[in-house]
């Protein structure tokens, strides 16, 4: 049976099972996913009320407050910020909490995140913490970028956030990009990375990662009888196997620096992916190249095969399973459940009465990189997908 350990801080309080096993801490939940706003860590302890003061220390502490404010010391009594006490430290909204988990000789950070909410009882206090994805969606700017990466672009949108950014792939040059406040930060960014072909998430540390998926290889690899709890495997029907891709004008022509003019026949300016009956056709004001179409259309009918594609893996507790990471599954007696997946949601259950389990769920086929070869490009996809 694995030894499962635990390391939690928030804001100053701060426990270690290895050397307190008899803590207050009862159950963890922290979830992180791909693409999506709904990262989170919930933290229950066991925290009854601390004793009563007897009467003669309230009136000396009502003394002092009095005191304190016939002086001037102070002004007399403040307004206070919400918090609750454990172990007799504040825990406040916006105090930081690092979650660290240990199974056998695994061992890693799994989440960074920030006081959101408090939720106390007699006996219990929840506490619920949320990653840079709410400071994204909470900002919104008016901002126009000319002759500027997504890189660029999306560090300067971070920056206005007060969000702390990771690993970020330069991408393409935009010559003209215009934000406007009625989408928040979050959603402007996402779209950047669809443009892209690109994976949007929060890392360990709470840092904005904005990466290709471009792995042909295991980086944890699973086995039916040893690791896995269970298993789902989906694979469905892609929406669509057409894509047309239309930008704002026929820039290209002239070069990106042109401005708006039209053409009779648009079909040497669009970008043309696939065949078959089931068209998707996009408009985008911000391409304004040929290459602009085409990296768009490699990048969104590769996310649709992708997605085509997919599961759910519950695995005996695995601390060192990242968003990103490439896992394959092996010697599964049915061989549609086998191959080689992206992981694009990793969820951490940990309680005293029920152990340390981990949620994976992932993708079939990378990303983007599976629709290069309709180009005549290198496929760079990965071999062994379900369905492939």
């Amino acid at each position: 049976m694995l030894k499962v350990n635990y390391k939690l801080n928030v804001g100053n309080w701060s426990v270690n099972s290895e050397d307190d096993p008899r803590t207050e801490f009862m159950t963890l939940e922290a979830d992180h996913s791909i693409g999506s706003s709904a990262d989170v860590c919930r933290i229950a302890i066991y925290a009854p009320p601390a004793p009563k003061k007897g009467l003669l220390e309230q009136l000396a502490g009502e003394a002092m407050d009095l005191a304190g404010g016939a002086l001037g010391l102070g002004g007399g009594p403040k307004e206070k910020a919400f918090s609750v006490q454990v172990r007799g430290n504040a825990i406040k909204h916006g105090d930081q909490i690092t979650v660290e988990l240990t199974a056998g000789n695994l061992s890693a950070k799994v989440m960074t995140a920030e006081v959101q909410s408090i939720e106390s009882s007699f006996g219990q206090t929840r506490i619920e913490g949320v990653t840079g994805q709410r400071k994204l969606a909470n900002a919104r700017v008016n901002q126009v970028y000319e002759n500027k990466t997504l890189s660029q672009i999306v560090k300067d949108f971070a920056g206005q956030a007060a969000v702390s950014t990771g690993a970020i792939d330069t991408g393409s040059s935009y010559s003209y990009f215009v934000a406007h406040e009625s989408r928040n930060l979050l959603s402007q960014i996402r779209q950047l990375a669809a443009r892209e072909g690109m994976d949007l998430y929060f890392d360990h540390d709470n840092k904005l990662t904005l990466k290709k998926f471009n792995k042909s290889s295991a980086d944890h690899t699973f086995y039916f009888g040893i690791d896995i709890l269970d298993l789902q495997v989906f694979n469905q029907q892609p929406p669509s196997d057409h894509i047309l891709i239309y930008g704002e004008s026929a820039a290209s022509n002239q070069g990106a620096k042109t401005w708006h003019w039209l053409a009779k026949d648009l079909k040497p300016f669009r970008s043309e992916l696939g065949k078959g009956n089931k068209r998707l056709a996009i408009s985008d004001g911000v391409i304004r190249t040929k290459d602009g179409a085409e990296s768009l259309s490699k990048s969104k009918l590769g996310a649709i095969k992708d997605q085509a594609t997919g599961g759910r893996l519950k695995l005996l507790g695995n601390p060192i399973v990242k968003l990103g990471d490439a896992i394959e599954i092996k010697e599964s007696p049915k061989p549609e459940l086998n191959g080689l997946f992206k992981v694009v949601s990793v969820r951490h259950r940990y309680s005293k009465q029920e152990g340390f389990i981990t949620i994976v769920d992932f993708t079939g086929q990378g990303g983007s990189k599976s629709a290069e070869g309709l180009l005549g490009q290198a496929l760079g996809q990965l071999g062994g997908a379900v369905g492939l």
